[in-house]
C-alpha cells in the first residue's frame, strides 16, 4: 500500500487526513526558548492567541530529518511505499529534510516531491495524489501527477496588518509605518516556490473583491479554499462572494484556518485564497 506524507503546512481539514490516512509531520514554532510542534503541542486558536499576546512572533523551522525518518521508517517497516509531498523547497528546508530522511532508510520505496507551494495548494496536491492512489495509481504515477499539477497551485494572501511582515523582516520598519498610516493592505502571491507582492489595496473593504478578481484572472479551478488566521466569519463571507462570482459552487469551497508558518508572517485578520487549477 502507498502512504502519503505531508508537513503540517498543507492545511487540509483533519477529516481528509483521516479519510485518506495521510501522515502529517509537524513544522516547528519557537517562542523564546520553547519549541512547539504545529497542531500537536497547540491548537491553531491557541497559536494565534499566543501570537497576538507575545511581543515578538515565533521563529518557524522545518521538521528535522529525524522527524521525517521516524515516520518514513514506521511506514516502511509496515510494508508501505511512501509518497512525501513537501512545502516549496525554495521557501523552506522541509523538502531537503524529507529527502535526507528517505536516503537513510535502505530498501524502502520512498519518493519525495517538492510541491512548489505551501498551505492549501499543497494540501490539494496531496488530496489528488491520494485519490489517484485509491483509484489504482502506482507510486511513480502518483508522484508524476503531483509534478504535473504543482504548477497549477495558486495562493493569494491579503494582510490586514503589516506588523508581522515587519517583525519577520519581510518589509522595513519605515515601510510598515507608512503603510499603516495610509491603511495599505498588501496582497501577495505564492507561485512556483516564490513569494510575489501583487498590489496594495487602500482599504480592507476592497480586499475581498480584488482577491476574487485576481483569482479569476489565473484560470478555472478544480479545488478552492478560503484561508483565515483569526476571522472565520470574514472567511465565510469571502467564500460566499467567491461562489457568487462563479469561481466554485459554495458547497465545494473549503474554509480552513491557516497554520502557524503562514500565520506567523500574515498575522491576525489575514485572508487567503488557495486553489488548484484544472
Amino acid at each position: 500500500m502507498i502512504k502519503i506524507v505531508v508537513d503540517s503546512t498543507a492545511d487540509l481539514p483533519h477529516n481528509i487526513y483521516r479519510e485518506y490516512d495521510i501522515r502529517v509531520v509537524p513544522v516547528l514554532a519557537q517562542f523564546g526558548n520553547q519549541s512547539l510542534r504545529d497542531d500537536v503541542d497547540f491548537t491553531r486558536d491557541e497559536f494565534y492567541s499566543r501570537l497576538i499576546a507575545e511581543p515578538e512572533p515565533p521563529k518557524t523551522s522545518a521538521p528535522s530529518v529525524g522527524m521525517f525518518e521516524q515516520v518514513f521508517r514506521e511506514l516502511a517497516d509496515a510494508g508501505h511505499e511512501v509518497l512525501s509531498i513537501s512545502l516549496a523547497g525554495g521557501l523552506s528546508g522541509t523538502y531537503n529534510a524529507a529527502r535526507q530522511a528517505a536516503s537513510m532508510i535502505e530498501g524502502a520505496r520512498i519518493v519525495c516531491v517538492d510541491s512548489y507551494t505551501v498551505s492549501i495548494p499543497l494540501g490539494f496536491l496531496a488530496l489528488k495524489a491520494a485519490q489517484a492512489i485509491r483509484a489504482g495509481a502506482s507510486l511513480e504515477e502518483a508522484a508524476a501527477l503531483v509534478e504535473q499539477r504543482r504548477t497549477g497551485g495558486i495562493l493569494l494572501v491579503a494582510f490586514e496588518t503589516l506588523r508581522y511582515l515587519e517583525k519577520g523582516g519581510r518589509i522595513g520598519r519605515m515601510r510598515a509605518l507608512v503603510g499603516t498610516m495610509l491603511s495599505v493592505k498588501p496582497i501577495m502571491e505564492v507561485k512556483l516556490s516564490e513569494v510575489h507582492p501583487i498590489e496594495q489595496v487602500r482599504t480592507w473593504k476592497r480586499v475581498p473583491g480584488r482577491m476574487i478578481e485576481l483569482a479569476q484572472a489565473r484560470g478555472t479551478y478544480d479545488e478552492l479554499a478560503v484561508l483565515y488566521t483569526t476571522t472565520r466569519d470574514t472567511a465565510e463571507q469571502l467564500a460566499d462572494q467567491c461562489a457568487a462570482a462563479g469561481l466554485m459552487p459554495r458547497e465545494r469551497i473549503y474554509i480552513q484556518q491557516a497554520g502557524g508558518v503562514l500565520g506567523t508572517h500574515a498575522g491576525p485578520g489575514a485572508l487567503g485564497l488557495g486553489g488548484l487549477l484544472k
